[in-house]
């Protein structure tokens, strides 16, 4: 005996409740009525005299006993317990529905249905239809993940119903190779296995799938749409500009699979917070429209410049313009996401003393808010400055900011030859460093060049992990970052105008690195995930586990995080969501599958073996009584627990019609 549903050592706490309950309201007393009388004596021989006679009592035992059995038959049923072993089964089928992106494409004119997985899952549906009492089947999903996902073989055909209903396409390729392993596996040993394979064909041939089906099972494969051909998006992604964060550029790659060159027309809009996906009855604001002719056959690869950004969600979308009589069978590989970054000017407090130099690289970018301090107070209180700037740079070039107050600060700074009273880290001055290695995956050291830097002199940190080097000397580190739950600071060891850095062009992105690893900014593109796979996303935060929320709003709860890094399967395009960190995690997935998105292949076909059909009749049908009552139920009705479910209403019914006829009561 198995348990589809909840396992007994499950229900039994809530059954023992719901029967003590039950015993504690048998027990109680009803409260009598006060009611007044006119003469005392009439009723005295009543209220002395008990009217709780023996049958009375039996008729309460009986009624809480049939509640006993209506909460055991509900258990029961709740429980759904089957036969181990069904010994009334002579076929034993398996459905496998290919479920990959290519199934969401059009029909061929034969097919009588719109799309691929639509003519799939109406042979499904017809196959269980056609079932008989010893028929057995399990629908198998074939997708980038193979399940059986209506769970063992069953005769229920509502149950197999409702597992077709639920297999929509998904933005990934099939694994046929795992699907007919998982197939063979489940009815090895079973009488009359037949294996039944719904797909369009879209796979590779290879010799290992014919060895894989077992030789005593019948297998049968439909295949649905012809060859054709077909548009897609091969590569979409924005970034912003490293002087410009309010302008971006797309990249953007279409292919042609038709035989004749293509005109599309290209449309990059903006999503609004709440759209996980693209409605195409919603009006979105359009950024821009582009039209290019593709080549029959070929990809074109544009990068679309200097657009104004009007959301951090956009979409491509591509649309046949000529041929006009040109239909494309796959709308699912024409739409690509991506995720562009929020940007906000920080606010940037300079306190600094004779250096045009460093003023210089901060009003060259129009994105800062920048405010100088050119007489600081004595002493300089840097926790007053962090609490009204975003970041706050305290350049000491000049050695004149010699009485400052660092103590008990938070928020972001940028500290440029610290005075060694007040250097976040602790230091020694050396003259004439030479620089020995620039740590180039540190974000503050992107692009540039310091390897043949002078410096005059400079003060080298101490006790500075690998992870937060930037420019190390050989007598130590002269650049380091430093990042705690209150604080996150840049120290340059040096002063600017006792280097050549002031001379090179190095300067002013160092500015604009310090500023974007700082206010957590990135001016790489954001990157999106290709469905299919497994995605390691990084997550800012110290966190043990995560909830990640799918385009479809359905929530992946509680995905552990080892090293930083939470992993996924995606398998749907559109935006996901981590929400309970701060700041909030998005990113965008894509199709990128051109073995999906290429239709003009012609699909492969398993040759078929021992063909048999579910729609044949069974040559000795077997029914046993017990079958041949569940027969007589609805469509719907198939197992015990229904049977239990029908005989606890018709108990029910009985006890309300003895409680109304006063018998039980």
């Amino acid at each position: 005996m198995i348990f589809n549903g909840y396992t007994p050592s499950t229900l039994l706490p809530v059954l023992l409740i719901c029967a003590a309950l039950i015993a504690i309201l048998y027990l109680l007393r009803v409260r009598r009525r006060a009611v007044q009388v006119s003469h005392l004596g009439l009723w005295r021989d009543v209220v002395t005299t008990s009217h709780r006679r023996w049958h009375d009592w039996l008729r309460r035992l009986i009624s809480f006993l049939i509640l006993m059995a209506v909460l055991g038959l509900i258990a029961l049923a709740l429980m759904d317990p089957r036969p181990n072993d069904d010994d009334t089964a002579t076929r034993h089928a398996v459905i496998i529905i290919d479920a990959s992106a290519s199934m969401a494409a059009s029909a061929g004119p034969d097919d009588h249905c719109a799309s691929r997985i639509e003519c799939a899952l109406n042979d499904a549906h017809q196959l269980v239809d056609h079932m008989t009492p010893n028929d057995r089947a399990v629908i198998i999903e074939a997708s980038g993940i193979v399940s059986a996902v209506s769970g063992p073989f069953q005769a229920d055909k509502s149950a197999l119903h409702k597992a077709i209903s639920q297999i929509h396409p998904r933005a990934t390729s099939t694994d046929i190779q795992k699907a007919l392993k998982l197939a063979a596996s489940l009815t090895h040993g079973s009488p009359k296995p037949e294996i039944i394979l719904l797909t369009d064909g879209q796979f590779d041939d290879t010799p290992a799938l014919h060895d894989i089906l077992p030789d005593n099972a019948a297998f049968q494969q439909k295949t649905y749409g012809p060859p054709t051909g077909n548009v897609a998006i091969e590569a979409f992604n924005v970034r912003r500009y490293i002087a410009n964060r309010l302008g971006f550029e797309v990249l953007f790659k279409v292919r042609n699979d038709f035989d004749v060159p293509v005109t599309l027309k290209i449309t990059l809009s903006g999503l609004a917070s709440d759209e996980n996906t693209f409605d195409p009855n919603r009006e979105h604001p359009v950024i821009a429209q582009k039209t290019i002719t593709v080549a029959s056959g070929s990809s074109e690869l544009r990068l679309y410049e200097n657009l104004t950004l009007t959301s951090s969600r956009m979409v491509a979308s591509i649309h046949i313009e000529d041929p006009q009589n040109l239909n494309d069978p796959m709308p699912l590989d024409d739409l690509a996401y991506a995720r562009i970054p929020d940007f906000s000017k920080p606010r940037i407090l300079a306190v600094t003393t004779d250096n045009l130099y460093l003023e210089a690289a901060l009003l060259l970018n129009e994105n800062y808010q920048v405010s100088f301090l050119r007489a600081p107070p004595s002493p300089v209180d840097l926790g007053t400055f962090t609490a009204q700037h975003d970041i706050v740079i305290l350049d000491n070039s000049s050695q004149k900011l010699h009485d400052v107050d660092t103590r008990a600060w938070s928020g972001k700074a940028i500290f440029i030859n610290p005075d060694q009273t007040w250097s976040p880290f602790p230091t020694k001055t050396v003259h004439n460093p030479i620089v020995e290695r620039v740590n180039t995956k540190h974000p503050v050291a992107r692009w540039i060049s310091l390897k043949n830097l002078n410096i005059t002199q400079a003060s080298v940190f101490k006790n500075i992990p690998n992870a937060d080097l930037v420019v190390r000397a050989i007598e130590g580190p002269i650049m380091a970052t430093h990042t705690s739950d209150t604080q996150k600071f840049l120290a340059i060891g040096f002063s600017l105008t006792q280097s050549d850095l002031i001379f090179r062009v190095a300067l002013p992105v160092l500015i604009i690195n310090a500023v974007d690893w700082l206010m957590n900014e990135n001016a790489e593109p954001q990157r999106g995930f290709p469905t299919g796979t497994s995605w390691h996303i990084p997550i800012p935060t110290r966190r043990t586990h995560v909830d990640i929320v799918h385009p479809d709003l359905h929530v992946t709860a509680g995905i552990p995080v080892h090293d930083d890094t939470a992993t996924l399967y995606g398998d749907t395009a559109g935006f996901y969501q981590i929400p309970d960190i701060h700041p909030p995690v998005e990113f965008a997935a894509n199709l990128n599958d051109p073995r999906e998105s290429c239709l003009s292949s012609t699909p492969t076909r398993l040759p078929d073996q021992n063909s048999v059909s579910l729609n044949d009749a069974p040559d000795t049908p077997q029914t046993s009584p017990f079958l041949a009552l569940l027969e007589k139920l609805p469509a719907s009705s198939q197992y015990l627990w229904v049977l239990a479910l029908l005989i606890a209403l018709a108990i029910l019914a009985i006890e309300w019609l003895t409680f109304h006829r006063r018998w039980t009561v």
